[in-house]
């Protein structure tokens, strides 16, 4: 009799997680789609408002910084908006929108429980909304983003899986994550003492033969031929140059210790790949106080399932139980983003 009562409800809390999820997708995909009708239309009644980094890359203003890759993938989009800015408009919505939808897949591919509701917890996130579309000066598009994370979900699809190919993959598309945005390189150190240190020669081999290659090719050799590549990394480094060196560092450092000291044996590769992406997000906050250095803890709290604590909520007529998980609490603490997102905004940018 109890179990029948247990099955009935798992089948009742699957169909609420169900509904829910739809419910948070529709209003995803929605959110987006009126947000780019609603830049077009306060543009036209408004032309001189900014179009954020969205004019600035189409007009290849500030291109200086910009990796290599990152810039092909620019002028290919400028090329295919026919000299069109609406259009490359377009295509920075799109670029947007297909990442997200990629990230069902990264999902799936961790046979993360209630897919749909842990998706659609992603799509209606506040603090990735505020940092990747909506912005207070006009358009908050940033189509590099969009790059970076397109190659950087490719390898997560490919990171749970034990083939072979797929370990080749994961590296490869990591590898050329690391070429279009620099978050993930501090990850090589990280990982190349994490695989010492459990003397796993094999995945040192891997990510050696397939990541190394890659960045000696689209990042070492192009400071020998390409000027403004050299400025490219300066300006990441010099932007924030009225910081001490050391106290820049120092966040980083201590994030570095941490871990070495207590995750380096209990980690797997993909938390060791976030704790290198924040430490080094602390560094370059100095250089550009963006949370969006940041945003990799958002895809950690979805993809790494836990249960936090359940109560029973007893209202009279509302009678529910209530489970705080990793994807409520990651959509919560993300409105405390925002909340610094908006301070950074009135009073430093």
């Amino acid at each position: 009799m109890e179990n029948e009562v247990s099955i009935e409800e798992k089948k009742g809390l699957d169909k609420i997680y169900a509904i829910k999820a739809l419910i948070f997708i529709f209003l995803g995909i929605t959110a987006r789609v009126f947000i780019l009708f609603f830049y077009y239309y306060i543009h036209l009644l408004n032309p001189y408002i900014s179009w954020g980094d969205v004019y600035r890359n189409y007009h290849h203003e500030s291109s200086e910084h910009y990796p290599l890759v990152s810039k092909i993938f620019i002028d290919v989009f400028v090329f295919l908006s026919f000299r069109r800015f609406e259009v490359f408009v377009f295509w920075a919505f799109f670029w947007e929108l297909l990442t997200c939808l990629m990230f069902y897949f990264v999902i799936r591919s961790f046979n993360i429980k209630n897919k749909g509701y842990a998706f659609g917890f992603f799509l209606i996130n506040p603090l990735l909304f505020f940092i990747n579309i909506f912005s207070l000066e006009g358009c908050g598009y940033h189509i590099t983003e969009s790059f970076f994370l397109f190659f950087f979900f490719l390898a997560l699809i490919y990171y749970p899986r034990k083939e072979r190919y797929a370990r080749y993959l994961f590296y490869i598309f990591l590898g050329l994550s690391m070429c279009i945005k620099y978050y993930t390189i501090p990850a090589i150190g990280f990982l190349f003492i994490k695989f010492l240190y459990e003397k796993n020669w094999e995945e040192l081999k891997i990510m050696g033969i397939l990541i190394v290659p890659l960045l000696i090719v689209l990042i070492v050799l192009p400071l020998f031929y390409l000027p403004y590549h050299y400025v490219a990394l300066a300006i990441w480094n010099l932007k924030g140059s009225y910081v001490p060196r050391f106290i820049r560092a120092f966040p980083f450092i201590c994030i570095f210790t941490l871990f070495i000291v207590y995750r380096l044996e209990k980690s797997d590769v993909f938390e060791t790949i976030i704790i290198s992406m924040v430490a080094f997000g602390t560094y370059l906050f100095f250089s550009w106080p963006f949370l969006r250095w940041f945003q990799s803890i958002i895809f950690y709290g979805i993809l790494k399932e836990r249960e936090f604590f359940r109560f029973k909520l007893n209202l009279g007529v509302i009678k529910r139980e209530i489970i705080v998980n990793n994807h409520l609490l990651t959509f919560y603490l993300s409105f405390i983003g925002v909340f610094y997102s908006i301070l950074i905004i009135i009073f430093y940018l």
